[in-house]
């Protein structure tokens, strides 16, 4: 028979249990609630965020209107589109925007414009200015085309993407965005983050703004444009050239002459503008991209919205350092 010790013994590692099981319900409770309060004020942010980025994409529409109708002529970085939006403080943190100018950049979709070959040639003397292998742009031309003759300088078709792990077709299409190139054989890592910045998916048929064009894109316009005689056109990025024939005009005191073919698809204005938020809040961040198209002479002038997305290609960011140039990538 059990004494009054024992007894109180027992009731003790009771008391302890019911304590235990208590603490262990308290916590799950307050677990559960955290976590459904961090979706919900996840959700609320998320909505917040995109409302505002709908708000900026509004203004980038407002200003290239501006813009058009003060200086209809031509566009270049000393415009009120090219500077970026300063922080803009926000219920719950802030906000702040940037737009580029994609008519600066190589459009490769222009490749399939069979009456211009002379894209072809900017796509090689590009790769060479990025010190990058030329061949690289029979690769691209094959992803893009619609048929299956492999072209003669490092091309690819249906049979080199299936025989591999992980087999895929070509596109046979025009790029929707430029991160498909990482699908080209050839295009590894560090090539990307060297070659994305320099071009662009856009709708056939569109022309580089010689005012917005990087060292890059000008050198790409001629094999004989050196990296000097590109600094003198691009003017440390504050070109303003009126017409085509001034901004050529520097390429011409070098004995570089560009025949009429090699004028073709360059230009002094732009159509299409990449708009840039990044949004912060409740040190949560948020980035969100719109492809813009300002539209003129037209019965639907105005500017209209041809893609959204929403994140950073922050893997082709990681390899580039503060100047753009490729880090040492083991």
């Amino acid at each position: 028979m059990r004494g009054p010790r024992n007894q109180r013994g027992v009731a003790l590692l009771i008391a302890l249990l019911a304590v235990a099981l208590a603490v262990i319900l308290i916590a799950s409770l307050l677990d559960r609630g955290e976590l459904a309060y961090a979706r919900t004020r996840n959700v609320l942010r998320g909505e917040q965020a995109l409302a505002y980025a709908e708000g900026l994409e509004a203004y980038a529409s407002q200003i290239l209107m501006r813009d058009l109708a003060e200086s209809p002529s031509l566009d270049s970085n000393n415009e009120a589109w090219a500077f970026p939006l300063p922080a803009q403080e926000v219920p719950g943190g802030h906000m702040t925007a940037s737009m580029r100018d994609l008519n600066g950049c190589l459009n490769l979709n222009n490749l399939t414009l069979t009456d211009q070959p002379v894209w072809r040639e900017r796509l090689e003397n590009l790769l060479v200015a990025l010190e990058l292998d030329p061949s690289l742009a029979g690769a691209i031309v094959d992803w893009i085309d619609g048929d299956t003759h492999i072209d003669d300088e490092g091309g690819a078709e249906d049979n080199a993407y299936l025989a591999q792990a992980i087999p895929y077709r070509t596109g046979n299409r025009v790029f929707a965005h430029i991160s498909e190139l990482r699908l080209v054989r050839g295009i590894s890592g560090a090539v990307y983050a060297r070659l994305s910045p320099e071009v662009c998916a856009l709708p056939p048929g569109t022309s580089i703004n010689l005012n917005t064009a990087s060292i890059a894109v000008l050198m790409s316009l001629d094999s004989r444009i050196t990296a000097a005689l590109a600094e003198r056109i691009h003017q440390d990025g504050q070109a303003r050239w009126t017409d085509l024939d001034n901004a050529l005009n520097e390429a011409a005191q070098q004995n570089v002459q560009l025949s009429p073919s090699q004028r073709a698809g360059l230009g002094v204005t732009s159509s299409y503008f990449l708009a840039r938020g990044e949004i912060m809040l409740d040190d949560v961040p948020f980035a969100f991209s719109s492809m813009l198209e300002r539209v003129t002479g037209t019965a639907r002038g105005g500017v209209h919205v041809l893609q959204r997305g929403r994140g950073e290609d922050d893997a082709a960011r990681s390899l580039l350092d503060e100047r753009g140039n490729l880090r040492a990538v083991p």
